[in-house]
């Protein structure tokens, strides 16, 4: 029997939010600072809360909310969405979809950019993942969505990294920005070199769909595409690694959904 690599291996217990904690090293020298980024903390929580998301699976470092492991927004970008959603009178009934998928300039080509301390197994795996969107079942027809790999270091949409963290993350991703960019960013956890080759190829395919918008398939934070199936156990976007075997049916249906032709 086969062993499932978790991209989210602690699952829905894991991740206990301690804010104070995160900001009690910098009490001496910032006394008045505290409750501010307490605050806004708390307040970016409580939205993510409102869309669905459980607090104990959302952490604050470095600037960003990490998501079920494996999904990064930074703080800012969290504040303009918020700001935007308050702007508009109503709230956001599609979550991270429709004002949160990749705009229109990007559709035909997300350029990604592959710094060269990727070692080369994940460097082939990110190379399939890109083929793999680009011949997804309907591109071209009913799908537009593209990607590509560029060596220039200042032009480029997402940048993929290697980084080491002693955690139960293989890989994690930005999502599309508020402003409609693609995920700035992959990075791959050298912790997992020795996953098969056919396990890596999964796993980037997974964060490049964080990057154009998608969430877990086998999660209830987001709202449901209509006229996906409501389970889909092979899903590339499960948060589960398992040996690449294609894209389903319901993952060219939602790609259809977010990015038609």
């Amino acid at each position: 029997m086969n062993t499932k690599h978790y991209l989210s291996k602690v699952g829905l217990l894991g991740c206990i939010l301690l804010l104070s904690s995160i900001i009690s090293s910098c009490k001496k020298e910032m006394p008045a600072a505290q409750p501010k980024a307490e605050d806004e903390n708390a307040s970016s929580i409580a939205y993510f809360v409102k869309k669905g998301y459980k607090a104990e699976d959302i952490v604050f470092k470095d600037g960003n909310f990490i998501i079920q492991t494996d999904i990064v927004i930074s703080r800012e970008d969290v504040e303009a969405r918020i700001k935007n959603e308050g702007a508009s009178g109503s709230p956001q009934t599609e979550h991270w979809r429709g004002n949160y998928i990749i705009a229109a300039p990007y559709h035909k080509n997300v350029r990604l950019y592959i710094e060269p301390t990727v070692t080369p197994e994940w460097k082939t795996a990110v190379q399939g993942a890109i083929a793999n969107w680009n011949n997804m079942p309907g591109q071209g027809t009913t799908i537009e969505l593209g990607m590509s790999i560029t060596t220039s270091t200042t032009a480029y949409d997402t940048r993929v990294f290697m980084g080491y963290e002693n955690a139960n993350w293989i890989a994690r991703a930005y999502l599309p920005a508020s402003s409609g960019k693609p995920g700035v960013s992959v990075e791959i956890n050298s912790k997992y070199n020795t996953m098969s080759a056919s396990q890596k190829l999964f796993a980037i395919t997974h964060e490049l769909g964080h990057t154009i918008g998608f969430m877990h398939t086998n999660q209830t934070s987001g709202v449901f595409i209509p006229g996906t199936a409501t389970v889909d156990a092979n899903s590339v976007m499960n948060s589960f690694v398992l040996p690449w075997a294609g894209f389903t049916a319901g993952d060219a249906l939602a790609t259809k959904k977010l990015y038609p032709k």
